[in-house]
């Protein structure tokens, strides 16, 4: 049993590694990026935007370079936003989104390069994903550089489980709290726990909707209206550990997903942590 844990406790560290050195590498590959692009701009001025907008070395593999004016106009892309090369991008953003943007807009142009993080469409998948990008203002434009950031899988959210689990052992009202109040240890990208009183049956903590917590977490049905909560409890009745799939709606995407909870039990308390399948 020992082995078997310990055999996976690895796998997830490894995991866990190899998701930091891929985010660590596209971070480097877009900061490169933009410098090379910041570069070509301070040369050519404006003259610069055509090449940005075409395969080559501002294009590598799935990023590319992108210029936005000060007034929200798409001047330069080097991937499938070259479409909206011309138009103002601002009416596309929803409303958090739109806020965000305009104050982007107006950064001043001695703070050199900045970072964020926004949604916006992966035209290869064909979906709304987490987007970070590297930005900095060039006299009366934005020089930008993104790319998507990688989901959350299994080891991820096994990895927080186990977290949870630990801290609950330790100090489960502090905790709850602190899950309850989305502190960054206990929420990370599209995971987060959520902690069920086997006893009560009824919500403690939850990471994403607060709204759920203290009420009966059997009657709980999921996004697609199928019961989650009863099957839960069900499958638990008599094991410490365990697997449920269902449908719920993606913090990141906003969308409603497939999705697949790590269960475990503690004490009285049940601890859900879930991934969203592909």
């Amino acid at each position: 049993m020992r082995a078997a844990v310990l055999v996976g406790l690895i796998a997830s560290i490894q995991s866990l590694l190899t998701w930091a050195d891929s985010y660590a590498d596209q971070e480097l590959r877009a900061r490169g990026l933009l410098e090379r692009a910041v570069a070509q701009y301070q040369q050519e001025g404006e003259r610069s935007f055509a090449a940005f907008s075409r395969l080559g070395p501002f294009t590598e593999d799935d990023l590319y370079v992108f210029v936005v004016n000060r007034q929200g106009v798409m001047m330069a892309s080097g991937g499938p936003s070259r479409v909206l090369i011309g138009r103002n991008i601002t009416p596309l953003l929803d409303d958090q989104l739109r806020t965000g943007f305009q104050s982007i807009l107006q950064t001043p142009l001695e703070q050199g390069v900045q970072e964020g993080e926004y949604r916006w469409i992966n035209w290869r998948l064909g979906r709304v994903e987490r987007k970070k990008a590297f930005y900095q203002p060039m006299n009366g434009h934005i020089l930008a550089v993104g790319y998507y950031l990688p989901r959350a899988d299994k080891a991820s959210a096994v990895n927080m489980l186990e977290r949870v689990v630990r801290a609950l052992e330790t100090d489960p009202e502090q905790t709850i709290a602190l899950i309850n109040q989305l502190d960054s240890e206990f929420y990370q990208d599209d995971i987060y726990p959520v902690v069920v009183d086997n006893e009560t049956r009824r919500f403690l903590a939850h990471g994403y909707n607060h709204g759920l917590v203290g009420t009966r977490f059997e009657t709980v049905k999921d996004h697609a209206g199928s019961d989650l909560g009863a099957p839960v409890v069900a499958l638990m009745q008599n094991r410490d550990e365990g697997e449920f799939s269902y449908q719920w709606r993606n913090p990141v995407t906003q969308k409603v997903e497939a999705k697949t909870a790590a269960i475990r039990r503690v004490g009285r308390y049940l601890v859900l942590v879930g991934w969203y399948n592909e």
